[in-house]
């Protein structure tokens, strides 16, 4: 479910993610996403609080939730693309 392309994600695939944003984490689940706002490049999914900061917060979320990924793990993904093209 990664984007290929933070450019272009398709609409489908951001609304697949958009609603895990919202998804309650358990407490080491929050500490894992915690972790990775603390220590990505942009201190976050992406540069800003914007549409694209949401599906890659979500995208996040599911992984940690469903797939066991860590804050290190999440970092990875998160700092494999500059969608938005810059820093806070």
């Amino acid at each position: 479910m990664i984007p290929s392309d933070p450019y272009d994600i398709p609409a489908a695939t951001a609304q697949q993610m958009l609603p895990y944003y919202d998804l309650k984490l358990t407490g080491d689940e929050q500490k894992a996403y915690d972790y990775a706002m603390a220590n990505s490049e942009e201190k976050g999914p992406c540069c800003c609080p914007c549409w694209r900061w949401r599906v890659y917060g979500g995208l996040a979320k599911y992984l940690i939730h469903e797939h066991g990924f860590d804050g290190r793990q999440i970092v990875n993904v998160w700092d494999l693309s500059d969608g938005c093209g810059g820093g806070m």
